[in-house]
């Protein structure tokens, strides 16, 4: 066993010490016996020598020479002992090494597989949108619209459309409500408002004697005079909640609400792009009104915000609203990346 540099030095000390202390062991006890075999074998020169108390000195002598060897040899054995207790010590210091380097090992292999735990749960995160991704896209390939086929006929000869074809029936139905006579032009009794708030759960606003035609069915969208006639936030809001249909866009909105959100609690805003990019026209006009107006209405507006913060939609070219104006309901002039904060355009 190899020993550390200090444990060495005591080694080689204990080592000297045994080494000398053994001899000189050896050395009193054969010097005691030497004597004692002396007196045996020449015990009357010896008494002789001594004044006949040679017995006594001998004996005492021997005794004497016999102890101190005995001791050293006892010491020895205490040497002995630290000797051993040094290489115990040598091996837990080689264990403690051992288990410092099994526990960094184990770190390293902990840390390792909880970054392929983090890696399979992002995985699964990842899979997981897309089978939802999938589903909403489903969702929205089943919408159902129905729709008028000309201006005063709101209530008459409705015409279905399926798809994005569905998100185009509503623009159009939107464009004709807003000058129909049994659309934002019918007039309302008081009863019928608080019927209406009552079913609907958002007060009728009634059209401004100071709004004029403003639908142009040709293009299916609002005449620029719209600005001159100056419609308010709270107008947009109201004429774009009222002409959706609870079967035809509710399960829609819902599927968007539970991607939107999935996205938002799991940090998968780099595939808001994805989500644009599955979209046509008229779904992309028809989500960035519900954005701007319905999303706070339904406390959504957590995910408004995030929304916005991350752009989504902002790319929308303004022909392809109802009023090239009206992209300022998300993303007026001077709100870009470079905010951190996005405010609510329209508190």
């Amino acid at each position: 066993m190899n020993l550390d540099k200090e444990l060495q030095k005591s080694i080689d000390s204990l080592r000297w010490k045994i080494d000398t202390f053994f001899v000189v062991g050896i050395v009193l006890a054969v010097a005691a016996l030497g004597i004692y075999i002396s007196h045996l074998i020449f015990p009357s020169e010896i008494n002789e020598f001594f004044d006949d108390e040679g017995t006594d000195i001998v004996n005492g002598f021997t005794v004497l020479l016999a102890s101190l060897s005995g001791v050293l040899f006892v010491y020895i054995a205490f040497l002995g002992q630290q000797w051993q207790m040094i290489y115990q010590q040598q091996e837990l210091r080689e264990n403690m090494k051992e288990m410092q380097e099994l526990t960094a090992q184990n770190k390293i292999q902990g840390n390792a597989l909880n970054e392929q735990i983090n890696k399979m749960d992002r995985d699964f995160v990842h899979q997981n949108f897309f089978r939802i991704l999938e589903q909403h896209f489903n969702i929205r390939d089943r919408v159902k619209f129905s729709y008028s086929l000309e201006p005063g006929t709101f209530s008459k000869r409705n015409t279905e459309g399926r798809g994005e074809d569905g998100f185009e029936a509503y623009f159009r139905k939107v464009v004709l409500w807003v000058d129909d006579e049994s659309g934002w032009g019918k007039k309302m009794t008081e009863f019928d408002k608080q019927s209406f708030f009552v079913e609907n759960g958002y007060p009728w606003i009634s059209k401004r004697d100071d709004i004029k035609n403003i639908g142009n069915p040709k293009n299916w969208n609002f005449y620029d005079i719209v600005f001159a006639n100056d419609l308010t936030y709270d107008e947009i809001k109201f004429l774009i909640r009222v002409v959706i249909t609870e079967s035809g866009f509710g399960p829609y909105l819902r599927s968007c609400y539970y991607l939107f959100s999935y996205m938002y609690h799991n940090s998968l805003d780099e595939y808001l792009d994805a989500v644009e990019a599955g979209m046509n026209r008229f779904e992309r006009s028809f989500l960035f009104y519900q954005i701007a107006t319905r999303f706070e209405v339904d406390n959504k507006l957590i995910l408004k915000i995030w929304l916005m913060e991350h752009r989504f939609l902002a790319n929308i070219e303004p022909k392809h609203l109802l009023s090239p104006g009206h992209k300022g309901l998300l993303y007026p002039e001077g709100i870009g990346p470079e905010y951190k904060k996005i405010h609510n355009p329209h508190p």
